[in-house]
């Protein structure tokens, strides 16, 4: 299941998916077909609940991407604070040691 989250959801999967429902919507508009049947009832829930979830989806990844982006950069301004203190630490026990002798 992980690899299927890890792998997303195809934008253009997504899309043709949309193509062929609208062709549906349209045919059946062309067949006159006032009465909706149960199954095209289905058919629209089902496609609506896909429009929810792939929002929700392209909500989450810009969280996501967000996210890792302020990480990487608060990493960086964390990893060049350390250095710079590690430096002075270095710096202070060299001059330490060189009192000594």
């Amino acid at each position: 299941m992980s690899t299927i989250i890890m792998q997303g959801i195809d934008n253009r999967e997504h899309r043709n998916l949309l193509d062929v429902f609208f062709k549906y919507e349209q045919m059946s508009i062309i067949a006159k077909s006032n009465v909706m049947s149960d199954e095209d009832f289905k058919i629209q829930k089902e496609m609506e609940d896909l429009s929810v979830l792939y929002m929700k989806f392209k909500s989450l990844l810009a969280e996501l991407e967000t996210c890792g982006r302020n990480y990487e950069l608060k990493k960086r301004a964390t990893r060049s604070l350390i250095h710079k203190r590690i430096r002075i630490l270095v710096k202070k026990v060299q001059e330490e040691n060189a009192s000594l002798h």
